[in-house]
């Protein structure tokens, strides 16, 4: 990415904030940089009159997930702050005091698809495709996949994803309640907006404590989340995990010694 080049672009429409992600040349993986890009602009918003925020990617693809070569080079503590720094991101993003819309063209896969299961709402084009794919690398979703995917698209489904690392399509993925709404590609950005407008309409602490009121049902999800974090760590730190991590960027199948 240039060095004068933004990571996350913010645009004001209306009452509604968009960001996208701005690394088209990597598919938009989610890097450090990205999600601290995406956390400080939503600070900066908390109190502004905006009542909506869309989150889409720039170029293909929404997301093509973890940034892999990071993943990688962790080693012990940094895998303990690495996987508290996104477990507490996307917490905050689940909570953010206004409500949150994915937009999504092409690939939303691993943490792409994480950071869209803690928004309010998304809405995706016709070809866009969904998959929480960390096992294809020998890991586990840690962000928090195994604990949001099964509360949005239900346990049988969520497990059949996370274990066989399949991609589904947008119809499956309305079906499953993965997302709200299907488009055509070129115009999955214009309707959107409009829902979003239908939802400025509405008046703000209306939206605020209804939010809070809904997502009151995932108050006891934090101990859970916790657990995946010190799973995931286990993953970060093995010697498989980091084979299937390795395998990937060496484009070969991996040798895994499926150690317990």
């Amino acid at each position: 990415m240039d060095s004068d080049q933004k990571e996350v672009i913010a645009e004001e429409s209306g009452k509604t904030l968009i960001l996208t992600i701005n690394n088209p040349e990597r598919n938009n993986v989610m890097t450090r940089g990205i999600r601290n890009s995406i956390w400080q602009i939503l600070r900066e918003n908390e109190e502004s009159s905006l009542k909506t925020v869309i989150l889409k990617g720039a170029g293909k693809n929404f997301s093509a997930g973890a940034d892999i070569k990071n993943l990688l080079s962790l080693e012990g503590d940094l895998v303990d702050e690495y996987t508290t720094f996104v477990r507490e991101f996307l917490i905050y993003v689940q909570n953010y005091p206004k409500i949150t819309i994915g937009v999504v063209n092409g690939f939303a896969v691993g943490g792409g698809l994480e950071l869209l299961l803690c928004l309010d709402l998304v809405y995706a084009g016709k070809t866009a495709k969904f998959g929480q794919t960390e096992l294809n690398v020998g890991i586990i979703p840690g962000g928090p996949g195994t604990q949001r995917l099964p509360f949005a698209a239900g346990i049988r489904k969520a497990k059949e994803m996370i274990y066989t690392g399949k991609i589904i399509d947008s119809s499956e993925a309305l079906v499953a309640g993965i997302i709200n709404g299907v488009y055509d590609d070129s115009s999955v950005l214009t309707e959107t907006l409009k829902i979003a407008e239908k939802i400025n309409e509405k008046n703000f602490l209306s939206l605020v404590l209804a939010k809070r009121s809904i997502n009151s049902t995932l108050k006891d999800m934090s101990v859970h989340l916790e657990a995946e974090s010190e799973f995931y760590k286990l993953i970060l730190n093995s010697s498989d995990g980091k084979e299937g991590l390795r395998a990937f960027l060496e484009k070969r199948k991996p040798d895994y010694n499926d150690a317990h």
